[in-house]
């Protein structure tokens, strides 16, 4: 298939691609939990015959596709899963999402969609693919876990190269966005327990006050990014909960905290966690009170291989016009397609998917919606980057 051809291929089957991708976003799933999506993509590859696995890490599905001529195998990946955000009422009341307190707030929808339509398109075309492609379709990346799983069951077995794309609020539709070396950072999902002991509220010299400390505990922390961290070396810690006490008379004796910490570069990761523990536990007993901290999970930094992003930066090129391909900043999100970039070379890129005045609301925002032109373009790019990968290998 040539450029045009994949065009019009992509163009017959847009209308179909969108109704695919606003009945996934009235639908959303959580992690793990993406059953009736993971059935949809796995009635979809095989009606366009592909060879069909599922239950892969629970929910995962995974289709492969057979060419007529030898060649290499590349594995493009989507992710599926959904976030627990409750949906602003003023969407798009058309494909609002029906589960309540569950929204495709990040695009997931949109890209198993892409993802569906190029399988179907590049099977019709089967008899003229020099190699095999694998169509991954993945759970939880919202909570960066569904990756490694998938891997420990083999999906990486035979697969030489990898890409993968994901819709992205802050590029306009119609661009698309890549980078080699590290494109986003490593993430560690932490919690701190601040432990002190309950008391009436009247009498704060009688108990240790757990809030107050946490609060200490907090702002201290930020202090690491600003003073421990070069300015040449980003690092960002935020945290999403706190969660403790009883009622508004009674001195709390706990303190649950979660959130976030992330960077580009292993020894920042390691320092940030390091000194994240030692100063949370350190002011905890300055404050008398006890602080246990841990990592409930991590993911490393997306690291694109120079090839791989070279080969579908030319592919873009061809696709959309030179001034259409942007070189973008690394982002502090995380992703782990990460860990399918660390068992084979490859490219993870961006596809604008933003209104032109700028007025799109950003991933995981409950009013988040893209522009659904992007998706023909994801598709175009995606067959074009897999076409031009198998026949220049």
């Amino acid at each position: 298939m040539d450029k045009a051809e994949i065009g019009q291929a992509v163009e017959a089957r847009q209308s179909d691609m969108v109704e695919m991708r606003r009945d996934f976003h009235r639908h959303p799933e959580l992690a793990f939990e993406e059953s009736r999506t993971a059935g949809i993509v796995a009635e979809r590859l095989r009606n366009s015959g592909l060879e069909v696995s599922t239950g892969i890490a629970k929910t995962g599905v995974v289709g492969v596709l057979r060419g007529g001529k030898p060649g290499k195998t590349l594995m493009i990946r989507a992710d599926i899963d959904a976030l627990p955000i409750i949906e602003e009422a003023e969407a798009v009341s058309e494909y609002r999402s029906r589960t309540e307190g569950m929204m495709h707030a990040c695009g997931h929808d949109g890209h198993t969609a892409i993802g569906l339509t190029v399988a179907a398109i590049l099977a019709e075309n089967r008899a003229e693919l020099p190699g095999n492609i694998k169509f991954l379709f993945q759970p939880a990346e919202e909570v960066v876990s569904g990756a490694k799983p998938m891997i420990e069951q083999g999906v990486m077995q035979g697969v030489d190269a990898v890409i993968g794309l994901h819709l992205a609020n802050q590029v306009p539709a119609g661009m698309m966005g890549l980078r080699a070396g590290p494109a986003m950072a490593n993430v560690d999902s932490i919690k701190l327990t601040v432990r002190g002991r309950g008391g009436h509220g009247s009498q704060p010299e009688k108990a240790i006050d757990s809030i107050m400390a946490a609060c200490q505990v907090i702002t201290t922390l930020q202090t690491i990014v600003s003073r421990e961290i070069s300015p040449a070396e980003a690092a960002v810690l935020s945290f999403g909960t706190i969660n403790g006490g009883f009622a508004s008379n009674i001195i709390a004796p706990e303190v649950n905290l979660t959130g976030t910490v992330r960077s580009y570069l292993p020894e920042v990761r390691e320092k940030m966690i390091r000194r994240i523990e030692e100063i949370a536990v350190g002011v905890g007993k300055a404050l008398r009170c006890e602080v246990r901290f841990e990592v409930a999970y991590s993911c490393p930094a997306v690291v694109n291989d120079a090839a791989m992003t070279e080969m579908v930066k030319r592919s873009a090129t061809k696709t959309l016009g030179e001034q259409n391909v942007l070189e973008l900043p690394p982002i502090m999100g995380s992703d782990d397609m990460s860990l399918f970039l660390q068992a084979a070379p490859g490219c993870y890129f961006m596809v604008g998917s933003a209104k032109e005045d700028g007025t799109s609301n950003p991933h995981h925002h409950p009013g988040f919606d893209i522009v659904e032109t992007s998706l023909p373009v994801g598709a175009r790019l995606i067959a074009q980057a897999a076409l031009d990968y198998l026949s220049e290998s």
